[in-house]
């Protein structure tokens, strides 16, 4: 069989894609596969240059690369593999060859894997931060308990009258501390149910002022209290809503308001500003405020700021937040200015 019927024969049934090209890197020979894959006739293609397929990447010789191809019918583009090496004669280029395979199946398997790599990844860096801080944060309260219990150990042997004041106060603060733990597994617990399923929100007709006054008496010292103001222009501002979701957010910003401001100077100013179609909710605090270039992660689980080493945190309380936020459809926004202070405002819907 002659040589050129015997190439001839071997680039229709090919499904490869067989390019030359000349030395300016015009296409001199593009074998019939070109249709099948790309939908151009051979007319169309010889003597035009690769950019006739739209790609982005520049050619390289003599060491494979991803060229995305544009289809002449359809809008999806085409991952191919290309090697393309020079041709000699008497030592000299003549020509260069291009072979072209369709990895569009492969490729796309490779983009899902590297996203399921990077989400691996992602929750086993956040399973790490988890039960480093988790071990740091359970570990505090436990020491007071663990404490107070050792102290009523020995006051029970002393007179009745300061048995009765010490047992009062030790057991007080044991049951502050037993409180801050199960708020934290509570908290750890709503992030797992959301990752884990679509949560559906449960809502009904709630007295905002009302919802947000007994999450400061129910979750704040009478110390706290002293610290937070509620003011709003309607004695009464109803949306529907949950509570247990409206419960975690503002405890979540009324502790962070408090927590990340100087003990004697602390102050929280919550103001509720209802509209014809939604509540404004905005808790000021006095703090230490937010740098800028920290917003964007600031809601981010497990997320501390190098600012705030010294003080302690799970690092899950905004993000608390933010998800609560966005299963009630209300909106989260910030203003900060570093050692002035931030305000956080939340938009309800009615």
């Amino acid at each position: 069989m002659e040589s050129a019927k015997l190439f001839e024969l071997i680039t229709h049934h090919l499904k490869d894609l067989i390019i030359l090209f000349d030395k300016g890197f015009s296409i001199i020979y593009i074998s019939p596969s070109v249709k099948r894959l790309l939908g151009y006739e051979l007319f169309e293609i010889v003597g035009k240059k690769m950019d006739i397929f739209a790609i982005e990447e520049q050619l390289l010789v003599g060491e494979p690369q991803i060229l995305s191809c544009k289809h002449k019918h359809r809008e999806e583009r085409l991952m191919l593999e290309s090697l393309i090496k020079p041709v000699f004669s008497n030592d000299h280029i003549e020509c260069y060859l291009g072979i072209l395979r369709d990895v569009d199946v492969r490729e796309s398997l490779r983009k899902e894997l590297e996203r399921s790599l990077k989400k691996e990844k992602s929750l086993t860096e956040h399973k790490s931060k988890l039960i480093s801080m988790a071990s740091h944060e359970m570990k505090s309260p436990l020491s007071t308990i663990a404490s107070s219990l050792e102290l009523l150990s020995i006051y029970l042997k002393e007179d009745e009258h300061s048995k009765s004041i010490s047992l009062e106060r030790h057991i007080e603060k044991m049951q502050t501390q037993i409180d801050r733990l199960n708020s934290i597994v509570d908290e750890l617990l709503l992030m797992e149910k959301k990752d884990s399923y679509h949560q559906v929100v449960v809502s009904e007709n709630l007295d905002l002022i009302k919802v947000i006054r007994n999450v400061i008496k129910e979750s704040f010292s009478t110390n706290d209290q002293k610290k937070i103001s509620v003011k709003s222009i309607e004695p009464e501002v109803h949306i529907n809503s949950n509570q247990i979701l409206l419960h975690h957010i503002f405890k979540n910003l009324i502790e962070n308001s408090l927590k990340y401001s100087k003990p004697e100077k602390s102050k929280v100013q919550i103001l509720i500003e209802p509209s014809k179609s939604q509540v404004d909710v905005s808790v000021k605090d006095n703090g230490i405020g937010i740098h800028p270039l920290e917003k964007d992660k600031l809601f981010d689980r497990f997320y501390r700021s190098n600012r705030t080493t010294e003080i302690t945190g799970f690092g899950i309380g905004l993000s608390v937040v933010k998800e609560c936020a966005t299963m009630l459809d209300a909106k989260v926004s910030i203003k900060s200015s570093i050692d002035k202070g931030s305000t956080f405002k939340i938009s309800f819907p009615k």
